[in-house]
C-alpha cells in the first residue's frame, strides 16, 4: 500500500484527531458528551485476543497489510491503547516508508493553532480519551501531518535578518554561521518553530580552533562544516573537532586528526604550514554517530565513531593520489567517486564510483564502476543506490541482504529515489520519468513512464522534500516548484526575489538565503 493510500484512509480515520462520537457529534463538537472512564470501560463482547500474550498479537500484527493496521486501531480501546500501541509494530511500518524517529521526534510546530489540524492539540486531544501513543506511532503521526500538510498547501515562513557572514551552514534544527573577523567567529541559531523567538547563541571554541580559523582566512584553507541531530562536526586539514547537541546545547567534545598512524598532541606546532598543504584536500559525511573523512593525498578513508572518539576503519582505495569528487555514508554504506590520471601517454581522465559495504568491515566488499564523467552526487535507498554524474548515463547498484548483485543503467540528468525505495523518478530534456524498480525485478512489462512533459528547467536536480513531493526548479527565473510526482502535478509556485538561492532542504524545512535575510519554509 502506497502512502497516497494512507492518506485517503486517514482523511476519515485520522489516527491524530481521535473522533469519538456521542450522537453525531465528534470530539470537536461543542454539543458532544464527553465519555466518561465508566463508559469507556463498558463490558465488551468476549475478545479471544484477550487469552493472548501480546508477544504473539504482535508477531500476528506484523504479518498484516498496512491498510488492516489502520482499521484494527479503529476496533475498539483494547485495540487502539494496548494491541497496537506497541512499538515494535510501527518501528516495522516506519521502516518501510524510510521514516527515521531522529528525523521527526522535533518538529516546527505551529503551537499558536488550536484546531483539530493541529498536531500538538490532536495528540493532547488523544492523551486525554486513550492514553499516550508509542513512540514510534507519534513518529509515524509527525510524519503523516508532513505530508497533509504539503498537501493542504500549509507552510509557515520564518525570516531571519543576515548579519555578515563569510560561511553558513543550514540543518531542519540550527543554522552555523562563521565570520573570520569576529573574536567570537561561530554563531548557532536555533530554530525553535514559526511563532517562537530565535535563539543567537556563540559556540564554545576550542584554543587550537581559533588558532586555525585564522590561518583559513589568511591562508585559505578550506573549512568545512557538517551536523545532524546528535553532533555537529567542524574540520580543518584532516583536524576534526566534534560537539555534541542535547537539548539544543551545544557542547565541545573531542578534537583529534583523523590519521590512524600519526598520533598528534595538542601543540599547535605540529600544524605547521606544511601540514596544513597536505591534508587540506580532505572530504568528509556524517551518518548518525559516524563520521567518514576521505582523504586523497594518501588514498585512505577513515571511519570515526563519534560518541567513543576512536577510528575503527581504514581503507584504501587507490594506489597512487587522485581528487576526491563527492563522498556518501549511509547506512552501512560508504561511498566514494574519484578522478585520476591514467597511466599512459596521453595522460586521460579516469572517472569512478566505489562502493563498500561496510557491515563485515572487509575491504574487499566493494565495488568500483568507471563512468563518463565525475561523481556530482550519490543518493541511497534501502534496496538500491544510484551514482549521478557529469555523463550521459547513470548506474543504478541494486543490494539485498547487504550485498550487490545488479546494475543497470539509465539515461538521464538528475534523479530521486521516492521514500519506499519503489520508484526512481528522473528527468531528460525537461520531462520527469518514473522506473518502477518492482517491475524491472520480477516483470517483463513495461517499467518506464512519462509523467510530466516541459516541467522543469532541463539541468535541475530532482529533491525529494518528503514521500510523493519533489522541488524542481522551474523554467521561469528565481522560481521553485513543488510537484506531486503522483498526481503529475505541481502543488504550489515559489517565486522569490533575485539573489535567493537553495541552501537545504531537509525533512522538517527547506531554507533559501539571500546576503540579507535567511527564509525558513517550515512544514510542520
Amino acid at each position: 500500500m502506497n502512502i497516497d493510500d494512507v492518506n485517503a484512509k486517514l482523511d476519515n480515520m485520522n489516527i491524530d484527531r481521535t473522533i469519538t462520537k456521542s450522537g453525531d457529534k465528534n470530539i470537536d463538537g461543542g454539543k458532544k458528551e464527553i465519555m466518561s472512564p465508566s463508559k469507556l470501560e463498558e463490558p465488551e463482547p468476549y475478545d479471544i485476543f484477550k487469552q493472548l500474550p501480546l508477544e504473539i498479537i504482535n508477531k500476528i500484527v506484523l504479518e498484516l497489510d498496512f491498510n488492516d493496521v489502520l482499521n484494527l486501531q479503529l476496533v475498539n480501546k483494547m485495540w487502539r491503547c494496548v494491541y497496537l500501541n506497541q512499538n515494535e509494530i510501527w518501528e516495522r511500518i516506519c521502516k518501510n516508508f524510510n521514516i527515521r524517529a531522529i528525523d521527526y521526534n522535533r518538529c516546527l510546530n505551529d503551537r499558536s493553532k488550536h484546531d483539530s489540524d493541529c498536531i500538538g492539540h490532536a495528540e493532547i486531544a488523544s492523551k486525554k480519551l486513550f492514553g499516550p501513543l508509542c513512540d514510534y506511532w507519534l513518529t509515524f503521526n509527525h510524519y503523516i501531518m508532513i505530508v497533509k500538510n504539503m498537501k493542504n498547501n500549509d507552510f509557515p515562513n520564518i525570516f531571519i535578518p543576515r548579519r555578515r557572514f563569510e560561511q553558513t551552514y543550514c540543518t531542519d534544527d540550527y543554522i552555523v554561521n562563521i565570520n573570520y573577523y569576529y573574536r567570537k567567529p561561530i554563531e548557532i541559531i536555533i530554530l525553535n518553530g514559526a511563532n517562537k523567538p530565535i535563539e543567537r547563541r556563540i559556540l564554545p571554541i576550542f584554543n587550537i580552533l581559533r588558532e586555525l580559523i585564522k590561518e583559513c582566512y589568511l591562508k585559505k584553507y578550506p573549512l568545512k562544516i557538517i551536523g545532524n541531530k546528535r553532533f555537529l562536526v567542524l574540520e580543518i586539514c584532516s583536524i576534526i573537532f566534534v560537539y555534541s547537541i542535547k537539548n539544543t546545547e551545544f557542547n565541545k567534545k573531542f578534537f583529534k586528526v583523523i590519521q590512524k598512524s600519526v598520533d598528534y598532541g595538542l601543540n599547535k606546532d605540529y600544524f605547521n604550514e606544511q601540514f596544513l598543504i597536505d591534508h587540506c584536500d580532505t572530504k568528509l559525511d556524517l551518518y548518525d554517530n559516524k563520521l567518514a573523512l576521505v582523504h586523497p593525498a594518501i588514498s585512505t578513508l577513515f571511519v570515526t565513531d563519534l560518541s567513543t572518539e576512536k577510528t575503527f576503519k581504514e581503507l584504501t582505495f587507490s594506489s597512487r593520489g587522485c581528487i576526491v569528487d563527492t563522498i556518501k555514508f549511509s547506512d552501512y554504506s560508504l561511498m566514494i567517486g574519484i578522478t585520476k590520471t591514467k597511466k599512459n601517454r596521453y595522460k586521460t581522465l579516469e572517472h569512478l564510483a566505489i562502493l563498500y559495504q561496510l557491515k563485515g568491515f572487509t575491504e574487499n566488499n566493494r565495488i568500483q564502476i568507471p563512468l563518463f564523467g565525475p561523481v556530482t552526487q550519490f543518493k541511497v535507498t534501502s534496496n538500491c543506490i544510484g551514482v549521478e554524474n557529469t555523463g550521459s548515463a547513470t548506474p543504478f547498484i541494486r543490494n539485498q541482504n547487504n550485498v550487490y548483485f545488479n546494475l543497470f543503467w539509465l539515461e538521464c540528468h538528475t534523479f530521486s529515489f521516492d521514500c519506499t525505495g519503489k520508484y526512481i523518478y528522473y528527468n531528460v530534456n525537461q520531462n520527469i520519468f518514473q522506473y518502477d524498480l518492482l517491475k524491472s525485478m520480477f516483470s517483463k512489462c513495461e517499467v518506464i513512464q512519462k509523467i510530466a512533459a516541459d516541467a522543469i528547467s532541463n539541468l535541475s536536480p530532482l529533491i525529494p522534500i518528503i514521500d510523493r513531493y519533489w522541488l524542481v526548479q522551474s523554467n521561469l527565473p528565481n522560481s521553485y516548484e513543488i510537484f506531486d510526482v503522483r498526481e503529475h502535478v505541481s502543488v504550489r509556485s515559489i517565486k522569490l526575489t533575485p539573489g535567493y538561492s537553495l541552501v537545504h532542504m531537509g525533512k522538517l524545512s527547506m531554507i533559501f538565503s539571500n546576503s540579507h535575510k535567511i527564509m525558513v519554509i517550515a512544514f510542520i
